[in-house]
C-alpha cells in the first residue's frame, strides 16, 4: 500500500467525492478511481459504495478511515 493511496482515499472522504478529490490532489479522475480499485483489491473488500454519482463509506471503509487518519 502506497502513502499516495491513503492520501486519495482520505480526500475522497474529506471532500465528498471523486471529482472533488481528483481537483484537489491534481490527478485525472480516472487516477483516482484505479487507486481505490487498488486498494479494494489489495484489501480484498469495498471502501465505498456507489450511490449514482456519490460514493459513501462501506462499514469496513468506515474502520479503515481511523488508520488512514494521519
Amino acid at each position: 500500500m502506497e502513502i499516495r493511496h491513503l492520501i486519495t482515499f482520505k480526500s475522497i472522504v474529506d471532500l465528498g467525492g471523486i471529482s472533488k478529490a481528483a481537483v484537489h490532489l491534481g490527478y485525472a479522475q480516472s487516477t483516482v478511481t484505479t487507486i481505490i480499485q487498488a486498494l479494494k483489491q489489495e484489501l480484498s473488500v469495498p471502501l465505498f459504495d456507489r450511490i449514482g454519482k456519490k460514493v459513501q463509506l462501506t462499514e469496513v471503509g468506515g474502520h479503515f478511515l481511523t488508520p488512514a487518519n494521519f
